[in-house]
């Protein structure tokens, strides 16, 4: 487990060298820097925004499945008509 952490610490420390070795170099690599680095954040900050937004979503669209359903209860049933056939009905073709 210290390994592990040892190895973090190191990689960190190697990214924070490279920025100060960058930023000495000048602004515009500084910019690079900040851009390229912020790319990861920026995904995870949509891969969230989209997740969140999906889930919403489709709480919202169950809500209103509900409503539609128990709304539209009587357009389900079919109507029985009793009284006689005509005669195109009566006699198929076969």
């Amino acid at each position: 487990m210290e390994d592990t952490l040892k190895s973090i610490q190191d990689f960190f420390y190697q990214i924070w060298t490279l920025v100060l070795t960058k930023h000495s170099q000048g602004v515009y690599n500084t910019i690079c820097l900040v851009v390229l680095l912020s790319l990861p954040l920026l995904v995870l900050i949509i891969t969230l925004v989209l997740c969140c937004h999906c889930c919403c979503c489709r709480h919202a669209n169950r809500k209103t499945k509900k409503r539609k359903h128990l709304s539209n209860n009587d357009d389900l049933w079919i109507s029985v008509k009793t009284g006689p056939m005509t005669p195109d009905r009566e006699s198929r073709p076969d």
